[in-house]
């Protein structure tokens, strides 16, 4: 497996991904300061990739089901912050990725208006309305389950499949959970689990957008991501649609 998914990368300097992932470890069990962390980044690792992150905890940690919801996504970020680039990939308007950034856009807006309307009395009507639009995120992930970590699998990076999946279901969960409250007409609980959704969704994007779309980028190609428009189509989107290939 640790062979598999490396042929697919550029070359990697393991000494280095050592040294990743044993500051990144100290760091995040606070043995060592951010300070210290971030001086041992610059003298002895440097610049790294998106897919250095993704290889290094792929071959060299020992995760459990639940590590993609344990991992503190903005405590690693402040530790790469400046050694790693983390702006999106440029990419085309049809291009697989690019849906999944839109959708998270768009998912980050309706949260927004998530935000607003808990600082008021529920009026359930408008709270219906808004949900009828967060309710088509999930598949979100019935894409990624279905389309994007087989393929990455393939390539040697079983991860998503064994950790964040458990984290996807976790935030669809949440949003079955909100509308049935919505539905039941308990507005406390209600109320309540809307400040969980947020935490659980906004906290899922970026790892997301950190870590999985970038590694994906660089591990599967034009062609395969070309193959996977047509399994895409048949999924499906949330919030747009999205013209069939010609």
């Amino acid at each position: 497996m640790v062979n598999k998914m490396k042929a697919y990368l550029p070359e990697i300097e393991m000494d280095k991904m050592e040294t990743l992932l044993d500051v990144e470890e100290r760091y995040e069990t606070g043995k060592i300061t951010l300070e210290e962390a971030r001086e041992i980044m610059r003298t002895k690792v440097g610049k790294i990739r998106p897919y250095h992150i993704a290889y290094m905890e792929q071959t060299l940690k020992d995760g459990a089901e639940d590590e993609c919801v344990r991992v503190d996504i903005r405590k690693v970020n402040e530790l790469l912050e400046g050694f790693m680039d983390t702006s999106r990939p440029e990419l085309p308007a049809d291009h697989p990725l690019t849906h999944y950034y839109k959708e998270n856009d768009e998912m980050r807006r309706l949260l927004l208006a998530v935000e607003d309307l808990v600082q008021y009395p529920v009026i359930k009507n408008q709270w219906l309305e808004l949900y009828d639009q967060i309710s088509q995120y999930p598949i979100h992930y019935q894409r990624k389950q279905n389309q994007l970590y087989p393929l990455l699998e393939k390539k040697g990076f079983d991860r998503p499949t064994t950790t964040m999946w458990n984290f996807d279901d976790i935030v669809r969960d949440k949003i079955k959970e909100s509308q049935r409250l919505l539905e039941t007409g308990d507005e406390e609980a209600f109320i309540t689990a809307q400040g969980e959704l947020i935490a659980y969704a906004r906290d899922l994007m970026e790892k997301e957008e950190t870590i999985l779309y970038p590694t994906s980028y660089a591990l599967i190609s034009a062609e395969e991501f070309e193959d996977m428009k047509s399994g895409d189509q048949e999924i499906g989107f949330a919030f747009f649609k999205v013209d069939t290939p010609s």
